[in-house]
Parts: C-alpha cells; sequence; structure tokens
C-alpha cells in the first residue's frame, strides 16, 4: 500500500453535510469525488467501456454487487481526514456582497449566490436577503486528506488527484462552483509522491489533457461522463478574466449560465402545462421551473400530469447539467473555469417523450450552441 498526503482547502464556500445534513468534514464525499475523477482518469485505458470499467472500480474501490452480489469486497483505498470539526461558517453569517443579476425569464433581479446555490442557499423574506440553509464549509477553512491505495493504481491516482486539483468540486451544488477545491502536497511528501501541476499550466493552455480528453462526437454516444470534451477549435475549457475575489467570479459564472440557458437556448416550443414538449435546453439540463416535459413529469392516478400550487408540472426526472464551473485561485487571483464532460441524454429516458426524436438527434448541435456562446464571452484554456 502506498500512502500520500494532501492539504485540502475551499475557494468557495462548500455545502457538504452529514445524514442529518449538518455541515462536517467527512471522508464519503471525498471517496466519491476520487471514484467519479478516478473514472475519467482511467476510462481511455479500459476503452471507454463502462462495464470494465465498473468492474475494477469494485474491485479497487470495494463493491457488493459483482457477480450478481454473490460475493463482496472491502474497499483497498483508506481514506482520512484530520479533523472531522463542523464547518466554520455559521447559517445567519452568510454574506455575499454583490449586486442581483437581470434574468430575462425571472420578474426581480437575483443574486448571483442563489441563482448557483438555490436549495442550501434561500430567500428569506423577512431578512429579504439571501441566508444559509445549514452550517457550510467556509474558505480557507483547511484539512489534511491521507490516502492509502495499492501500489499498481500508483499512476491512476496520480492522474485522478491532479484532475482534482484542477477541476474538482464537492458537496451541494458543486457542479455551480461550490465546494471547488484545492489540493497541495503535504509538508512531509515520500519521494514517490508527484507534485501537482499548479493553475499556471492550466491557464496558459500548458496542461497535458491527452488522456482525458475526446471529441464531443464520439463523447455524445455514451451516457456517463467519461471525458473532457474537445472540437474543431481545441478542449471545451473556457476560463473568465481574473477578479479581486471568488464571489466576483461566481458573478461572472452566474451570468454566463443565464446567458447559454436563455440566449443561446430560449424556448420556442415548450410552454410547460399547455405545452410539455422537449426543447433544446432540456438537453442542458432539467428540470426547468415553468417548463416541464410530459414523459419526465408525474402522473396522477387517472393518468393526468400533476401540478404544483402554482400550477406548474411537477416534474420527477432529473438530468444533471454538464457544463460544469470551479473557482480557482492563482497568484492571489480568482477565475473561474467552465468545463464540459459531453455525454447523451439516457435512452431509457429518451423512450418516455414521445415525438422527442427530432430533439435527441440534435444533441451535438444544442451543445454547439453553447459552445459558442461561451466562446463569444470567454476566452478558452488552451487550442487544439
Amino acid at each position: 500500500m502506498l500512502r500520500d498526503e494532501y492539504q485540502i482547502s475551499f475557494n468557495t464556500p462548500g455545502f457538504v453535510g452529514d445524514a442529518e445534513q449538518q455541515s462536517a468534514w467527512r471522508t464519503p464525499p471525498f471517496k466519491a469525488l476520487l471514484q467519479h475523477w478516478w473514472r475519467v482518469a482511467v476510462a481511455k485505458q479500459y476503452g471507454y467501456d463502462w462495464q470494465k470499467i465498473r468492474e475494477v472500480e469494485g474491485r479497487l474501490f470495494g463493491h457488493a454487487w459483482l457477480d450478481n452480489g454473490s460475493w463482496a469486497m472491502r474497499s483497498r483505498v483508506r481514506i482520512k481526514l484530520s479533523s472531522s470539526a463542523p464547518g466554520s461558517l455559521e447559517k445567519d453569517k452568510w454574506v455575499f456582497e454583490q449586486k442581483k443579476l437581470k434574468h430575462k425569464e425571472v420578474k426581480m433581479p437575483i443574486g448571483a449566490d442563489l441563482y448557483l446555490g438555490f436549495g442550501p442557499l434561500l430567500y428569506s423574506k423577512d431578512s429579504k436577503k439571501t441566508e444559509l440553509k445549514q452550517r457550510a464549509i467556509n474558505v480557507k477553512e483547511q484539512n489534511q486528506l491521507t490516502l492509502s491505495y495499492p501500489e499498481e493504481a500508483n499512476e491512476e491516482f496520480a492522474h485522478a488527484l491532479q484532475l482534482i486539483h484542477w477541476f474538482g468540486t464537492l458537496g451541494g451544488r458543486s457542479r455551480n462552483a461550490w465546494g471547488s477545491v484545492e489540493l497541495h502536497v503535504g509538508e512531509t511528501p515520500s519521494s514517490r509522491q508527484a507534485p501537482l501541476h499548479d493553475y499556471n499550466v492550466l491557464l496558459n493552455g500548458n496542461a497535458d489533457l491527452t488522456r482525458f480528453q475526446k471529441s464531443l462526437k464520439d463523447c455524445l454516444s455514451q451516457e456517463w461522463p467519461h471525458a473532457i470534451g474537445i472540437d474543431e477549435k481545441g478542449v471545451l475549457v473556457w476560463k473568465t478574466e481574473a477578479c479581486s475575489s471568488w464571489m466576483a467570479v461566481m458573478r461572472k459564472l452566474a451570468e454566463m449560465k443565464i446567458g447559454f440557458r436563455t440566449e443561446a437556448l430560449p424556448f420556442i416550443n415548450n410552454k410547460d402545462k399547455t405545452k410539455p414538449v422537449l426543447d433544446e435546453r432540456h438537453i442542458v439540463s432539467y428540470p426547468v421551473t415553468h417548463h416541464g416535459v410530459a414523459g419526465w413529469a408525474e402522473l396522477d392516478r387517472f393518468g393526468k400530469l400533476k401540478e404544483d400550487k402554482r400550477g406548474n408540472l411537477i416534474q420527477k426526472h432529473r438530468i444533471a447539467n454538464q457544463l460544469r464551473f470551479k473557482v480557482i485561485k492563482h497568484q492571489q487571483q480568482f477565475y473561474g473555469l467552465i468545463f464540459h464532460l459531453p455525454c447523451a441524454v439516457p435512452e431509457e429516458l429518451a423512450k418516455e417523450v414521445k415525438g422527442s426524436r427530432d430533439v435527441l438527434n440534435q444533441q451535438i448541435t444544442i451543445w454547439r450552441k453553447v459552445h459558442q456562446h461561451l466562446d463569444k464571452h470567454l476566452q478558452r484554456t488552451g487550442s487544439k
């Protein structure tokens, strides 16, 4: 077994909780983060075959399902944090000093923090401001992560940890850059432990992502996130300009998300309960407030679409946003990253939506509209 130590911290508040959703430093979320980026690190090695990868993952990280569950295996990976203390950001201490954003589909201006963090963050009618629902891990809080794993997985883990440092986020609303993780090699690294490349390599377009990237078209032939996409212009990773604070970066990311959703993919056909058809924006993520899809919404006992108290469809299925955000800090300045791990809408969901084949067949075209919007407003971190 090999043993590595890393100092870990967040560049944005992390909504990481325990079984009671009380904020705490816990190892299970870190294991899940490690497994996710480990899959990306090894996907090419196993021909992007999810069944092979799943079996190898089970034998490394533990399982109870191989051979139809006839036998189980404990994880060969050990993760330890030096502290399990609760986060220091108390729920009545939330501060986000940014002007509100305009959203053409929302009557009132909205805070960037609430737009990107709704759920852990809620709007209080009493105080008339955004408040934190539960305690959170604050920016600059640190912990020591100790990782033990089999020697034969050394190269795989080195790649996975590098990807976590560059792109990893953790906890609630992590795809919107909350819980942006930063890793640093511990104070007493072994002679074998590889150093992590800093953010400068990534920002300058010199990061070698060759083994982790795949063409947009090929990525969309599979239903799980297994590679960072690439098109004729380069790797699908964009960066914001330098900002003086993480809050300023979050505002920029919120502006970009509103932009590519409402400008690049405005709703044309869907009218929620009066015309609940699949539209282009549903491919990016689902559900969408006021724009439910028949087949992905709940039915009552009479087979009719169910509505909530506001008259909108109650939406049951979920498609996670493939465009992910991260906030990084380099030389006392903050940058936002937007990167795309493309994958197809699951066929199981596609079958539930009648007359949707035209939209589903245009997934690559839909994503190109989003990429063109990002190219218009941001710079890519590297070219092909």
